[in-house]
């Protein structure tokens, strides 16, 4: 992580804080965190917006004692923006005593405790309104304030603050040789200057950029590193489903409602006990060795969103279908209400892809970095094969792997493959084969 967005302020002006009270939500690459203050005191002044995006280390807010100036302690932890714009001067006491009126005295300034690293720190109280557009663009409250009183888009100004971030300087740069406005967008339908053979015109319709999202950019991130990095080779197999089928059903005939399973359970427990046997899927590629992972911790692909996260049920050989499905369900929801915790999408040592709810037949999925390999499960569909020298309906599924060349080969990886399918073949087995 090198940024991070606050989501949402959970406190205002005056409002008097405790240590450990969470102050605001921050949006982080995968989730929203709550973060908790490390001080005491009056809120003084909030140096972010909602939705602006700072690197780590920016100060957000200012602590301190009824009637302190929060300039000081900014000039204190650095000062300035970074972008060689002046602090804002400190509002005027009468508005620092309202602001603060519904407070109780004695608290230490936050700017005691901060922490070394300085970036940049704009000062000011103004209460305002992001437009949605602007919203991940990082900008300091000056700037933003600039921009909309002379009618300029940010995303039209370059930046050249800390990490691009747009500053007083920039914009008042952009006002002074009248840049900074957004391209005209062409009107719905204006004619494009070509017509079809029936001499209708073409309409031209306008691009639309839209800023990446923090996980957006994570992802990019990371799927670029492992493509580059990572050589893939993909083996499918075909498993038939219909025992799978038909044991499930049984299964949550006999269960609680709360402990029902799903066919991603049941996947993902043939998964972690064929990792189990076979120890070298179960592995990283660190430089001149192989990593032999000793625990089997499935993550779970789970679409958000702004796009995909991949929470992990640890020791997932040894758990039960019972308690991999109510697992899978709380990471599920969590990740879709963007509550996961870090710990809940870390220490995964293999991956399983499920895109069979999307009516997808087959895919080759990309390989999470720190692990050997993902399974990528298609739709469970009826198809017709041929059993026994005739042609019958069965239930069939399309499984592919994605695997490491780099720690493992085809044939151990076609070894693992055929033994997942005869899990899934014959369930029964996942639950008497063994511990677990």
């Amino acid at each position: 992580m090198e940024e991070g967005v606050v989501a949402n302020w959970r406190i205002a002006l005056g409002d008097k804080v405790k240590r450990g009270q969470v102050i605001a939500e921050i949006e982080t690459d995968k989730a929203t965190m709550e973060f908790e203050s490390f001080d005491s005191g009056y809120v003084l002044l909030l140096v972010a917006e909602e939705g602006e995006t700072l690197p780590l280390g920016a100060p957000i807010a200012v602590l301190g004692k009824k009637g302190e100036d929060p300039q000081e302690a900014l000039a204190a932890f650095g000062g300035g923006s970074g972008g060689g714009e002046a602090a804002a001067p400190a509002p005027a006491p009468e508005a620092a005593a309202d602001a603060a009126a519904s407070a109780a005295a004695d608290a230490q300034a936050v700017a005691e405790s901060a922490p070394a690293a300085a970036p940049s720190a704009p000062a000011s109280v103004e209460a305002v309104h992001v437009d949605p557009k602007d919203r991940r663009i990082p900008a300091s409250p000056v700037a933003r304030r600039l921009a909309r009183e002379h009618d300029l888009e940010l995303a039209a100004i370059t930046g050249t603050g800390p990490h691009g971030r747009v500053v007083k300087a920039d914009v008042e740069k952009a006002i002074a040789e009248g840049t900074g406005k957004a391209a005209a967008a062409p009107a719905a339908g204006e004619f494009s200057g070509e017509v079809d053979g029936w001499g209708r015109p073409y309409v031209s319709r306008p691009d639309d950029s839209v800023r990446l999202s923090m996980m957006r950019k994570a992802i990019a991130r990371n799927m670029t590193k492992a493509k580059q990095e990572t050589p893939h080779y993909y083996l499918t197999m075909d498993v038939d489903m219909e025992k799978a089928f038909a044991f499930r059903a049984d299964f949550n005939e006999a269960v609680p409602e709360g402990t029902k399973i799903s066919f991603n359970d049941l996947i993902v427990k043939a998964v972690a006990r064929s990792l189990r046997d076979f120890p070298s899927v179960n592995a990283s590629f660190d430089g001149d060795k192989a990593i032999i992972r000793g625990d089997v911790n499935v993550g779970i692909a789970v679409a958000v969103e702004d796009g995909l996260v991949v929470p992990v049920v640890r020791y997932a050989d040894q758990k039960s279908l019972e308690a991999i499905s109510r697992e899978s369900k709380a990471l599920g929801k969590s990740a879709r209400d963007k509550h996961l915790r870090p710990e809940d999408m870390s220490g995964g040592t293999f991956t399983v892809s499920n895109l069979g709810m999307f009516g997808i037949e087959s895919f080759a999925a990309v390989i999470n970095p720190g692990e050997a390999g993902i399974l990528a499960v298609g739709a469970i569909e009826s198809r017709p094969v041929v059993q026994g020298g005739e042609l019958v309906i069965r239930k069939r599924m399309k499984m592919t792997i994605s695997a490491d060349h780099r720690v493992t080969d085809g044939a151990v990886a076609a070894k693992w493959l055929t033994k997942v399918r005869g899990y899934l073949e014959n369930p029964l087995k996942m639950l008497t084969d063994g511990p677990g």
